[in-house]
């Protein structure tokens, strides 16, 4: 008899939740900034400019509001070489992602990341296999936290809000899981620290990405 989950459907974030891609933004964050003129920034710095998706990272990058255009395209290009080599899956996700496919979950990812890199990268890594979609800011209209870059992942499971789980490593999931109705777990393999993800008192801490497959189907227990 198939086991009864808690959770229909899990939503991920991308970057320091699955995947590792720290090195190569930080790489065509400072391809860009050689390229007009600037010195390079060390790559924790640029570490904690990720999450909100292109543009607010070269704008914090560069320290502007207005992001010129030679700088996003210059950073594009250097992205677009680099991101599957340098990107690598993070620790116990590919084995609990087919173990939640096992379960019959459905997943899909929701990423401030554009699209067309989201699923470059996830296809290099063999991972996208697992998604039912993936959908930047470019798709969804919105970007996180708003709930309707979400609603727009969550359509492609087919499920309620109250039937998912959203996954990420920032306080900014947190909101947007949230803002959408969802229950929200979290890790701690991307740029926020233990503190600020205990402070947007997140459903679930995950101390292992594996923690999620007994978080997901744990119906059984309530």
């Amino acid at each position: 008899m198939p086991q009864t989950l808690r959770y229909r459907a899990v939503l991920f974030d991308l970057d320091g939740t699955l995947v590792d891609s720290y090195a190569a933004l930080a790489d065509a964050v400072n391809f860009a900034r050689r390229q007009h003129g600037l010195e390079e920034l060390s790559a924790a710095r640029i570490r904690e400019f990720v999450g909100g998706g292109i543009e607010p990272l070269l704008q914090r990058a560069f320290n502007t509001t207005a992001v010129p255009r030679s700088v996003q395209d210059a950073f594009e290009n250097r992205y677009d070489e680099i991101c599957c080599e340098e990107s690598k899956v993070l620790a116990n996700v590919e084995a609990t992602l087919e173990t939640l496919q096992a379960l019959g979950v459905l997943m899909a990812v929701c990423t401030n990341k554009p699209t067309t890199f989201s699923k470059k990268i996830l296809s290099f890594l063999e991972l996208a296999q697992y998604f039912e979609a993936i959908v930047g800011p470019d798709v969804a209209g919105a970007r996180k936290p708003d709930p309707q870059h979400v609603l727009r992942t969550l359509e492609a499971t087919r499920c309620a809000p109250s039937e998912a789980l959203f996954v990420g490593d920032m306080p900014i999931d947190v909101h947007a899981a949230r803002a959408s109705g969802m229950d929200v777990a979290v890790v701690t393999t991307g740029s926020s620290s233990e503190e600020q993800l205990r402070a947007s008192r997140p459903d679930h801490y995950l101390e292992h990405f594996s923690d999620l497959v007994n978080i997901v189907g744990a119906a059984n227990e309530q």
